[in-house]
């Protein structure tokens, strides 16, 4: 049976109240398509242009999205640049304008179960490898993302991308201590079933909840059939929900920009049946769009209902 314990009234919410709960698409493909210049962080769009931010919140909300997630994806390896007598004032800025153009956009839907989730990334460093980032910084930077989105409006938190379970348990245990918001939890996994850094799925997992995970799944690298088996894995040993992110297939170089060229019906209709897999949350990484979601969204609605979770 799959275990709540370490869930708060947000993700209680979405299972009670969506059946298999839809997050979103991908925040960098959709911010590509408005050709930034090259200088431009992605995150730096919540202060520049937060309409744009927002638009794209709308078309996944539209999509049938339940939870949206803020375009804070690379704040953490900004802070980690700051983590040595730094404030974390502008990193921290441009987070507090993500998490509010998403309450901006959750809030004035007509969805009133609309949860927005805090995307909390890697460093970008491998903090046994590096003489620049201790765990003790990389907890601090962590730990200053969790307790200001959660001041700004964050419902959950979104730990993902993570290839180094060291720096996700870092990670996970700032967020747990500097808020108290449910962390979803994803790290990604080559096509080996380990991660770059050499982690299992089943060993994440339990570590993740060990440390008071709310989920734990993966996310990236892999698409949905090929994420297939790692989702069992998790699925087979863990009691907490299961979330799953995958990629629209692999890109290829067209022009000098990456182009995903899986066709949206067939990633919908293989990212549904992750659900079979034992995925109880499921949404797209690198290359997904709103209207992937959509098509997502109607696969697994029967009746006008989300269709139930696989009982564990």
């Amino acid at each position: 049976m799959l275990d709540f314990s370490n869930n708060n009234n947000a993700l209680h919410e979405l299972f009670r109240e969506c059946g298999i709960v839809l997050f979103d698409s991908a925040m960098g493909t959709s911010l590509i398509s408005l050709d930034l210049p090259a200088r431009v962080r992605s995150e730096a769009v919540n202060a520049l242009d937060p309409e744009a931010v927002k638009t794209i919140h709308r078309a996944n909300i539209a999509a049938g999205a339940d939870v949206i997630t803020t375009n804070t994806f690379g704040i953490s390896s900004v802070l980690a640049g700051e983590a040595r007598g730094g404030d974390f004032a502008g990193g921290l800025e441009l987070l507090r304008a993500g998490v509010a153009c998403a309450r901006s956009a959750a809030e004035g839907s007509s969805g009133g179960h609309i949860k927005v989730a805090l995307d909390i990334g890697p460093t970008g460093r491998i903090v046994e490898l590096s003489d620049d980032l201790t765990h003790e910084e990389a907890i601090r930077v962590f730990a200053a993302q969790a307790e200001a989105g959660e001041a700004a409006g964050a419902d959950l938190i979104l730990i993902e991308t993570m290839t180094d379970l060291a720096e996700l348990e870092d990670a996970l245990t700032a967020a747990k201590a500097a808020c108290a918001l449910p962390a979803l939890c994803t790290m990604t996994f080559e096509e080996s079933g380990r991660s770059f850094m050499g982690a299992d799925p089943v060993s994440f997992a339990r570590a993740a909840e060990a440390l008071g995970a709310a989920a734990v799944g993966v996310n990236c690298t892999l698409a949905p059939k090929e994420i297939a088996g790692i989702v069992r894995a998790i699925a087979g040993e863990a009691s907490l929900p299961v979330i799953v992110q995958p990629n629209a297939g692999r890109p290829v170089m067209i022009g000098g920009k990456q182009i995903f060229e899986m066709d949206p019906s067939v990633f919908a209709a293989d990212a549904a049946a992750l659900a079979d897999a034992g995925a109880a949350l499921i949404g797209g990484c690198c290359g997904t769009t709103p209207e992937m979601i959509a098509l997502l969204s109607d696969i697994l609605t029967e009746g006008g209902k989300r269709k139930k979770r696989r009982p564990q």
